[in-house]
């Protein structure tokens, strides 16, 4: 069975970006990448939400995700360009089921904010790889938003970083019954 995993960098007072959907905080430093060129080849398919897709076109040279299956969930957009295929928010939960069970995909869901509080709504995530960076930036987009949905979750990996980057990964545990 595949799994669905949200790996994803927050400042220490747990913002994604700022208000404005900006991410110039977050660090780029060419000589540590967190594990991310590791975690990047376990990937088969990569969610994102419309508005994290077309930011990515004013922040990098060239698409960075196209040796992967890419969705991008829209409210106003259908059918699929160059990069992804445009899916309608009812049909996520259904395709995610299919590709996790039943072709073994590993997913990350890159974001943003509306796209993250989805998967986790509705339970989707199976593992989370969470990369605090020491900033705090006062205001911004939430990681986790307000939501009825509860869960027991399983630390199964700390690992901190000499420029103070902590990374936590969280699995969902097991629910006995």
């Amino acid at each position: 069975m595949g799994k669905v995993i949200l790996f994803i960098a927050q400042s220490t007072d747990g913002y994604i970006a700022r208000e404005d959907g900006s991410i110039d905080w977050l660090r780029d430093d060419p000589e540590e990448d967190y594990g991310y060129e590791e975690f990047f080849h376990t990937i088969d398919t990569v969610f994102l939400g419309r508005k994290t897709y077309d930011h990515i076109f004013e922040l990098a040279e060239e698409f960075p995700y196209k040796m992967k299956d890419v969705y991008v969930v829209s409210n106003s957009r259908e059918g699929h360009d160059k990069y992804a295929t445009y899916l309608q928010p009812e049909q996520t939960l259904p395709l995610v089921n299919m590709l996790k069970n039943e072709q073994n995909k590993t997913i990350w869901v890159v974001g943003g904010a509306n796209l993250i509080h989805y998967f986790i709504s509705a339970g989707l995530i199976d593992e989370y790889q969470i990369f605090i960076q020491p900033t705090l930036i006062g205001k911004g987009i939430p990681l986790f938003q307000k939501n009825d949905h509860e869960e027991e979750l399983q630390l199964t990996e700390t690992n901190a970083y000499p420029d103070g980057m902590l990374a936590i990964t969280y699995q969902r545990k097991e629910q006995s019954h």
